[in-house]
C-alpha cells in the first residue's frame, strides 16, 4: 500500500465537443467513450475527498492546462475560461484514498535521468 491516495479524471461531454471543435485538422470524431478510455490517473497526498477538493481549487489551473494540452500543445486553441467552474463542467474527478502497489519492481520516476 503506498501513502498516497488517487484521483482519476473523466472526460464530460462539453471538453469533447471542445476536442472537436479546436480540432485544427479535422479528422475522425472523438466520441465521449473513446475520450475516457485511457484516462489520466494522479497521485496525491491527501486523506479524503473534501482535502483534495481544497487542493484542487488551488491547483486547477495546472491540472487544467495539462489536460487541454494532452489534446492539444498550441495554447492557441485552448479555452481562455480556464476556471473552477469550467473544469467542474466539463470533468469529473474519482477521488480513490487507497492506492495498492502490487509491482515487483521499485517504482521510478520517468522525468529523471539516470
Amino acid at each position: 500500500m503506498l501513502n498516497r491516495s488517487a484521483f482519476i479524471v473523466r472526460y464530460k461531454q462539453p471538453f469533447v465537443d471542445w476536442i472537436n471543435e479546436a480540432d485544427p485538422s479535422p479528422g475522425d470524431t472523438v466520441t465521449l467513450g473513446n475520450a475516457n478510455e485511457d484516462t489520466s490517473v494522479y497521485l496525491t497526498e491527501y486523506e479524503d475527498e473534501a482535502d483534495f477538493r481544497e487542493w484542487l481549487k488551488l491547483n486547477h489551473e495546472s491540472i487544467f492546462e495539462e489536460l487541454l494540452n494532452d489534446w492539444y500543445t498550441d495554447p492557441d486553441l485552448w479555452p481562455e475560461d480556464r476556471s473552477m467552474k469550467m473544469m467542474d463542467k466539463w470533468f469529473s474527478f474519482e477521488f480513490h484514498s487507497v492506492v495498492l502497489d502490487t509491482g515487483d519492481s521499485p517504482i521510478e520516476d520517468d522525468e529523471i535521468e539516470a
